[in-house]
């Protein structure tokens, strides 16, 4: 991996401190994408050669009005980041939000969040999480490592004020998440850093309520309500899933997929891209062409998604619920 010298800046102070190391300059929005014109830019990105000795490069960030924003070090930083070490964060104020310890891209040991006034909010513990799963998990996984943070001990958690609602590892806490017009809450126990006992909860957006059963952050049990009616389950997520799971999906594409005709006598290859939502009935619906190559092209690959079985739908809490998927289609004359 090699780094160039480039005179791109974003900001004169960062340009005249850094310019005398390799690095290369990225331009960003907000929601990651890359821009190429400073003045569509909402954050710059620097990396830095590694310094004598050691192999990790550096990673410096800042916002459009000079604060840093994110600051530590690499393993590599293309096509995406692997953090390693200590990771410190920033607000477009400048101050601290959170500092995590990364090991080869994920997270390990301890981390510390910051309240907007510098109290120390929350402290982590994180433990060994799984392999990475594949894009479609099958019905009897769950993805509560992800979505619920089961990945990790709370050792530590107070408000704004100071109070303390987790020391050591053990106390009760209430998340409060507030939108423009609805909220979700949950509260219960934490005992050695993970959750326990009787947890409970409601949403008003979906005017669902519900109630799980833990031991040690491993649910046990849990029954949501909605409409009247209580749905049971024992994971929180569950994806949908195409009857024989991943590889079965993949032979169905394959099996189902034809060349049309014209596009093979005009010579014409390559990938549609789609996207498409599992309803809570298991249905494939709001089937969208994301990057299309050739009208007929786009119509197989729309008419092989229409012509798919129905799915074991996702739910949430046990309640079903729609889940959106990306679905690629390669057309390649041999």
């Amino acid at each position: 991996m090699k780094l160039r010298f480039t005179l791109l800046f974003f900001i004169a102070v960062i340009a005249s401190t850094y310019a005398q190391k390799a690095q290369n300059v990225y331009l960003f929005k907000d929601n990651g994408k890359q821009v190429a014109d400073k003045a569509d830019a909402d954050y710059i990105r620097i990396i830095q050669e590694p310094d004598s000795g050691n192999t990790n490069f550096k990673l410096l960030e800042y916002y459009r009005n000079g604060k840093r924003k994110t600051i530590g070090e690499v393993k590599s930083f293309e096509p995406t980041l692997i953090f390693d070490g200590i990771i410190m964060s920033y607000d477009s104020l400048g101050r601290r939000t959170e500092m995590i310890t990364y090991k080869d891209g994920r997270p390990a040991g301890s981390s510390i969040a910051f309240h907007p006034n510098g109290k120390v909010r929350r402290e982590l513990e994180y433990l060994t999480v799984s392999p990475s799963m594949n894009q479609m998990i099958g019905k009897s996984s769950s993805v509560n490592d992800f979505i619920f943070n089961t990945s990790s001990k709370i050792m530590f958690d107070a408000d704004s004020s100071g109070k303390v609602n987790i020391e050591n590892g053990k106390g009760h806490l209430k998340v409060v998440n507030k939108f423009d017009d609805f909220e979700s809450v949950e509260e219960g126990n934490y005992l050695d850093g993970l959750k326990t006992g009787e947890w409970t909860g409601y949403d008003t957006k979906s005017q669902t309520s519900f109630k799980e059963n833990y031991e040690a952050n491993k649910l046990i049990a849990g029954e949501s309500l909605k409409d009247g009616i209580t749905y049971k389950y024992t994971v929180s997520m569950q994806a949908p899933e195409f009857d024989g799971g991943q590889a079965a999906w993949n032979r169905f594409i394959a099996s189902t997929t034809k060349y049309p005709s014209d596009a093979q006598r005009s010579g014409v290859r390559g990938t549609v891209y789609t996207s498409f939502v599992v309803d809570g009935k298991g249905r494939i619906v709001d089937i969208k062409i994301e990057k299309s190559v050739f009208p007929s092209l786009d119509e197989e690959a729309r008419r092989v998604l229409q012509y798919s079985p129905k799915w074991e739908p996702g739910r949430q809490r046990g309640i079903p619920v729609r889940v959106k998927y990306n679905q690629s289609f390669h057309f390649n004359l041999r």
